[in-house]
């Protein structure tokens, strides 16, 4: 039953859209591209390029924190083939691919690779928290109060005291011991538990050089900056009357809803919260879907074609 319901989730976003697309109008939705200046679009690739560098460094850097070698260019490319797989998963979980790559490439055991990619999104996660929270306080006050905040900031503290329970060795190995024994088989256990363990000792490692890891974080909070001004730059492009700040203010509340497992990418629930935000400073519906749109294919798909031709030059090996 939960297998299916994973398979199935997807299409309610995907049956979102479809409602989003054949209400708006076609014709209207491809009306917003009439006077896009190609010209403009030459900024997109540099953008992505800047974007995959950042993140490899990012991930090559939390890698060094605990002592794993791997290139920068290497990083780099692992990085967008992760990011590839995510946007074809829901709530983004094949990025976990990145944690098999390095676990054959440079032979450090499974719960270490994981880790820096769990670390890696973690970082991504938090910050998008932090800034939603900010968000949500900008748009009350200039905007429009948001209904039941005060249950989105209990929802944002279930978040950090769940982050808490998730760092917490003792705690996490008493949790699931029940699930471990009774799912995995006698020959796996060992493997499993090495993992396990080797995850919370580097985990340790990243507490111990908090330094290092704030400097990450840092860099994290510049790129999401990045991201953001990416989609302003989108709705310049397809000339939108809408302001920079009110870009930077709904683009983390956007993010958040892509990470909802029902849909693909985001598809149909992003293109659902951009109409609603929209519509609050006088931007049509096929606007909205059409920046909405615009902002997946330049920001996710033109990184995820990137992935996507590294990864045929080196695919996984998955059954090694």
């Amino acid at each position: 039953m939960g297998r299916w319901l994973s398979y199935l989730l997807p299409f309610i976003g995907l049956a979102i859209f479809v409602y989003i697309v054949k209400r708006t109008g076609v014709g209207e939705i491809a009306a917003t591209f009439r006077d896009v200046n190609p010209i403009h679009l030459v900024a997109f690739p540099l953008i992505v390029v800047a974007i995959i560098a950042i993140r490899g460094f990012r991930w090559q850097y939390l890698m060094k924190l605990i002592g794993m070698r791997y290139s920068m260019w290497r990083s780099a490319v692992v990085w967008s083939i992760g990011f590839a797989a995510s946007s074809v998963t829901p709530a983004k979980v094949g990025d976990a691919i990145r944690a098999v790559y390095t676990n054959q490439e440079t032979g450090r055991n499974f719960g270490e690779c994981f880790l820096t990619v769990f670390i890696d999104r973690l970082m991504d996660l938090v910050t998008v928290v932090l800034y939603l929270i900010v968000a949500i306080v900008l748009f009350s006050v200039y905007y429009m109060q948001i209904p039941s905040i005060w249950l989105i900031f209990l929802a944002t503290l279930g978040f950090f005291v769940l982050l808490w329970v998730i760092m917490n060795k003792n705690l996490m190995k008493k949790m699931i011991r029940p699930v471990f024994n009774s799912l995995f088989p006698k020959k796996h256990k060992e493997a499993m538990s090495i993992s396990f363990n080797s995850f919370y000792d580097s985990l340790g490692v990243y507490v111990k050089e908090w330094k290092g890891t704030l400097n990450a974080f840092i860099l994290t909070l510049v790129y999401w900056l990045m991201v953001f001004g990416m989609a302003w730059y989108v709705a310049f492009v397809l000339g939108l009357k809408v302001g920079v700040a009110y870009i930077f203010i709904i683009m983390p509340m956007v993010t958040l809803v892509e990470l909802i497992p029902i849909s693909v990418a985001g598809l149909g629930t992003r293109e659902a919260t951009v109409i609603y935000f929209f519509s609050i400073v006088g931007i049509s519906n096929a606007q909205a879907v059409g920046f909405s749109l615009t902002y997946l294919i330049m920001g996710t798909y033109l990184t995820s074609l990137m992935g996507f031709i590294f990864w045929l030059r080196n695919p996984v090996k998955l059954g090694r």
